[in-house]
Order: structure tokens, then sequence, then C-alpha cells
């Protein structure tokens, strides 16, 4: 069978003259290429005949016309109009030792923005001339982000795939480890660089309002080491894990992260994460940063630290675990104003809070800060709060008719049971029995729909205190890409050097999915998901058709714009090795 399908450029054809043993000359057209190993090679690309048979046939001079059909092919084959023709036999069998059977072209649009965007290239060729290294670390970085975004897999099974990327790999799987250990040391830099490469591709960004959330990650492992421990994990697994806080600009763009023990509570990791990245928050930073974060980082410690380099906060404030005087004001009608459907209303008052720091002698000392505070209620978030709560009422109901209420409670699955000191079936005093909490369950009745939030911007409206505050689902959604669509965890990382080497690579993951996603909609008008981008780029795979040419089926709206948005035409039925190299070659040079 032949398959003719348009091409791109390729390897050059030429005229092959062989004389035999009888003194005749036999004439091909021939193509030279690389084997996998590197190796030059030439294959047949069509057998023309003796010279003395092609002369009788009517052409006068069979080199000179063949010569300059060679060239003309050439010639076609770099305009991308020559045929590439793929013999084909319906009895050939699948080579299982074919590494470079499969080509995964959609790792030239990551490519393009780790090179042009974040200038990781130019980072580390500048270090590669101060130190040698008897390997490629960029190669190995380029293979690893590539592979965590498309089909996210352990350091080893990544470069067990590393035959489908389109950059040759020439790197150990020793290498890979080797590399992780060299971007560790690295990392501060790294990001750094990355940060201001962004800025001068893409102009300032909008760091005046920054939102950071902390979220952990798990281990498959049952010891601890003093960075991989137990702490309070989100998904309520008894595994070892580690804390990762994150910083996100005004567009949801990452800035920069901070790694810590598992078990550092969240309110403790604010101050830390902004010292590790001071150059947003030193005393040197032009303009003002305003930090959002959830109420777990609501803490006098971190209050004082942004109010007092000159910088702000928006906090969220819990109603139900407010004290007596907060609460109050949050639950009385006095000062609200509502919409006209009744299905919202708001209120706020500006004062001073006290917060304690840690002065030069050691002590504690109160400073008086300013501060807005702002309440809100919804109709929507009152129903929504009745119907969890109702859900959690059903966990303690079924939790003390099981009479495994102790441990649920413990748990927080079970939390309006309460322990009551008699029995109220028996009236046995000192009996351990459990009850539903009604109380409780009044108390927090009374707090439905209602939310605080606490800010140093005593000059902000109201509705744009809510609007800086909701913005946090950036950064929610952003823990559920890098968890999910990047396959985060578990960790199966062992060293402390290579587990933050593999943050690293998921944050420089990350922050290529959001520039693909925001060009995506600059181009469009419609924001994809990260796992539409995902899949598009992963399914963007052509299938040798012979030694230096591929075949692709795949392709859809999404494959064209984020091709579009880096200048790499996606579209082509067949890439040729030539081609794939002019590819790789041109996402390395700068943005036309």
């Amino acid at each position: 069978m032949r398959v003719y399908v348009p091409a791109g450029q390729g390897p050059d054809m030429y005229l092959r003259k062989s004389r035999k043993k009888n003194g005749r000359v036999y004439l091909t057209i021939v193509e030279g290429y690389r084997d996998g190993r590197g190796k030059n090679m030439s294959r047949t690309v069509e057998s023309l005949g003796y010279v003395d048979d092609l002369e009788r046939s009517g052409i006068a001079d069979p080199v000179a016309h063949f010569t300059a059909e060679c060239a003309r092919r050439n010639e076609a084959r770099r305009a991308g109009t020559e045929p590439v023709i793929a013999k084909i036999s319906p009895l050939q069998r699948v080579d299982k030792r074919d590494e470079g059977a499969r080509l995964e072209l959609g790792a030239a649009v990551v490519d393009a923005y780790l090179n042009r965007d974040l200038g990781l290239l130019s980072f580390f060729e500048r270090r590669r001339t101060a130190r040698k290294v008897g390997f490629d670390p960029y190669r190995v970085l380029e293979l690893l982000v590539w592979d965590r975004i498309a089909h996210p897999s352990s350091k080893k099974g990544a470069w067990e795939k590393r035959a489908a990327f389109p950059r040759k790999c020439p790197f150990s799987l020793d290498d890979v480890y080797r590399a992780l250990t060299y971007l560790d040391d690295r990392r501060g830099g790294l990001v750094a660089h990355a940060n201001a490469s962004l800025e001068a591709a893409r102009g300032p960004r909008d760091t005046r309002v920054l939102y950071y959330d902390v979220t952990n990650y798990y281990f498959e492992a049952e010891g601890e080491d003093g960075f991989r421990m137990r702490g309070v994990s989100k998904e309520h697994r008894p595994s070892p894990i580690v804390q990762m806080g994150l910083f996100l600009d005004a567009d949801g763009i990452p800035l920069d992260y901070a790694l810590f023990p598992g078990n550092v509570p969240d309110v403790s990791t604010l101050v830390p994460a902004m010292d590790a990245a001071g150059v947003r928050f030193g005393p040197d930073t032009p303009g003002r940063v305003v930090v959002v974060a959830d109420r777990g980082l609501n803490a006098s410690a971190n209050i004082a630290r942004c109010v007092l380099d000159g910088n702000g906060y928006v906090f969220s404030q819990s109603v139900r675990g407010a004290d007596r005087e907060l609460k109050s004001w949050v639950l009385s009608e006095e000062g609200y104003a509502a919409n006209e459907a009744g299905t919202y209303k708001v209120k706020s008052r500006v004062g001073e809070k006290a917060v304690y720091v840690a002065g030069e002698d050691g002590r504690r000392h109160r400073v008086m800060v300013p501060v807005k505070q702002v309440a809100f209620w919804s109709r929507d978030f009152a129903e929504r709060s009745r119907a969890e709560r109702a859900k959690v009422v059903e966990k303690s109901l079924r939790a003390i008719a099981r009479g495994d209420a102790a441990r649920a409670y413990e748990r927080s699955s079970s939390r309006y049971a309460r322990p009551v000191p008699v029995d109220p079936e028996t009236g046995e005093v000192g009996a351990t029995a459990w009850a539903l909490d009604e109380a409780r369950i009044e108390e927090d009745a009374r707090c439905d729909g209602y939310y605080c939030i606490v800010t140093s911007e005593q000059d902000m409206a109201d509705g744009e205190v809510i609007d800086c505050y909701r913005g946090l689902w950036r950064i929610e959604e952003s823990f559920r890409v890098v968890k999910g669509d990047l396959g985060a965890r578990p960790v199966y990382c062992s060293t402390g050097a290579h587990i933050r080497a593999h943050f690293l690579v998921c944050f420089l993951a990350l922050l290529v999915m959001r520039l693909m996603q925001a060009d995506v909609e600059r181009l469009t008008g419609s924001r994809p998901s990260a796992g539409a981008v995902r899949e598009a780029l992963a399914n963007v795979v052509g299938h040798r058709l012979d030694a230096g040419s591929w075949l692709f089926d795949y392709r859809t709206d999404l494959t064209d714009a984020l091709g579009d948005a880096v200048g790499v035409d996606l579209t082509r039925r067949v890439a040729t090795r030539g081609r794939v190299r002019d590819i790789m070659a041109s996402v390395r040079k700068p943005r036309s």
C-alpha cells in the first residue's frame, strides 16, 4: 500500500549513479537521514532504471534530467508541497523496538512558553557556561514539564516516554535524578528569572493584589523525615504530607510558592512565604501590595506583617467563631443596605485592631492598626449553608445510632453529636452516651448566609472588598489543577532535594498552563479549562510513516488556537523530520 500525503521540509534528495558489472549505469533517487542513534543513513526514494533504457524512452540526457528533478523535489519539499510516499505492506508488523513510532508535537507549544515567556533557556545556558555538567539539565526540565502537563507520571515514567518528545533527550535516568538536585539548588534564581522574563515579554504584572493560600500533598510513605510530616491533611489521609503556599497575581497567574513541613499550620506559613518572595514584599518593592487570603490565615502576626511593611490585607473572618461583639454586630439588622429583591445585604464599619508583634527586646508588643470590617448576607449562601448543615446533622445521627460518635466527632464528620453525662434513655449517670447538640445547631443556623471580611483598606468600597476576596477562587481552582490535571500527588520522590524539584516542575507547569489558557481566551474570547488544554495538546501525536515522517490525525479549534498563540502550525497531516527540527528551533527564538 502507498500513502500519498502533503509533507513539510525533510532531508534533501539526490541522484545516485550505480555502475553494474555489465558496465551499464543504474539511476536511483536517494535521500539521506539519521537513524535513532544519530548515524547518517540513506534510503531509496525511487528506482529510475538504466541510463540506456531511459535514453531509448525519449529522455535525451537522463542524468541531467533527473538531477534537475531532484532539485525540483527538494525545492517543493522545502516549500511544503512535495508529497511523501510511504510504502506499507498489509503484512508489515508493528516493530516493538521502534521507540520513535510516536511524536508528541504538542510539546512544541509548551516549549515555546518555557523559552519565550519564561526565558529558561537563557537561564540554563549562562549557568552551564559557568559550571560544566555532564548533562543538559534544561533538556531534562523541558521533558518533565511537558510530561507533567500532558500525561503526569513519575520521573522514571517521563524518561521512559522520552522518544516521543520532539527534541532529542540524550540523557540517562540517573541524569534525570541528578538534574532534580541541580534544579533544587537553583530554584530561587530560576523562579525570579522566569518572573522577570515574563514581565519583559508581556509587560508589568498586576501585583497590586496578590492571592495566597495553602494546601498539602501526600506521599506514599509510612515514616516521617522532618519535611514529610503528618499534619492536617486536606484529603483526610494519615500519610505524611508537605505544605505548599502559593501566590497568584491579580490576574490569577502564579507568581511564587513556598514549601513547608507537613506539621506546620496554615496560619504560620504566610510570613515565611512573604520572606521567601521578598522581592515582592520588601521595602524596595515598587508599589503597594494587598494580600488576599482565607480565614485560616487571619492571625495577628500576618496582619502585622502586612500593615507594618506598608502593604495591606483582605482576610475573611469566621462569623460563627468570632468574639461576642463582632458576632452581634454582624447578626444585627442595623446598618445593612439590601438590594431590591431582598436576596443580598451589606454593611461595614472602620476602626482599629490590636495586633501583637515581637520587638527587638524579644517581647511581644501591642500595636493598633487600621481595620475595616465588611459584613454581608446572601440568600444563596444561606440556602447552601442549611443544606450542608443538614448533611452533617444526618451524619451525626447515624454516628450516634451506630455507637461510634466519639470517633466520628474526632474526625469532625459528626460535630453535632455531643457527649452527655446521663444516658437519656436509662438515666444512668456516667454512662458513655451521645446525643444531638440541638443548641449548637440552633446557634449555627443564626449565622446562615452571613460572611465577614476584614481589611486594612478603609477607603476601599464595600463591593470592591467583597469582589477582591471572591477572587480567591482562582487559587483554589489552581490547587485543583495542580492536584488533578497536573497530577502533583501522590509524590513518589524521596529525598528533600528531589521533592522540592518536583514541586518546582509542578509550579512551572501550572504557570505555563495559565499562560496558555489566557492566550486562548485572548484569541477566541473563550477560556478553556486546564483539562481541555491538557487533552488537546496530549492528542497532537504523529504516528510514523517512514524513517523521516509522521502522520497526524487530531485537530480541533483548541489545538488551532494553541498553535496560533505561539506561531506553530498544528494543522498539517504530515510532519517530516526536517519540519519538526525547524519547529523546535523556532520555539526557542523570541516572539516575532
